[in-house]
């Protein structure tokens, strides 16, 4: 598959991810079973997420991969915080924020596969 495809494909999931978390759950009448639903879908996103995040560690240099290794870390962080209160962790917070983040890396991802990588941006904080 070309690497454009590729992007395309990864962002087409993203978007139809997007749509299915947006509703897919809305249509189960218990607590129980909406959260059930959004951990699913949020344990998806969290796949994408990491393989988008690895398909962007192959294309950079060292410094870069070092840059949003330390980012990604504060990620993270940032992530568990937003989404955890009080030992309860909101797993539809943790499928949007993961959602948003896929959707960066992957722009970068595009821009790096174009060859016009933002080194700049690989590093930055985007959830500020």
């Amino acid at each position: 598959m070309k690497p454009s495809a590729l992007i395309l494909s990864a962002t087409l999931l993203i978007v139809s991810q997007a749509a299915l978390a947006d509703g897919e759950c809305d249509k189960y009448t218990t607590s129980y079973d909406q959260t059930y639903c959004m951990a699913k879908i949020f344990v998806e996103s969290d796949k994408d997420l990491n393989t988008i995040y690895k398909d962007l560690q192959a294309v950079i240099d060292a410094d870069s991969k070092k840059s949003l290794t330390l980012v990604q870390r504060k990620w993270i962080k940032y992530r568990d915080n937003s989404c955890e209160s009080k030992g309860t962790i909101d797993v539809d917070c943790n499928y949007k924020v993961n959602r948003d983040r896929a959707q960066y890396l992957t722009d970068r991802l595009r821009e790096c596969r174009g060859g016009t990588c933002r080194k700049d941006m690989i590093g930055q904080e985007s959830w500020k």
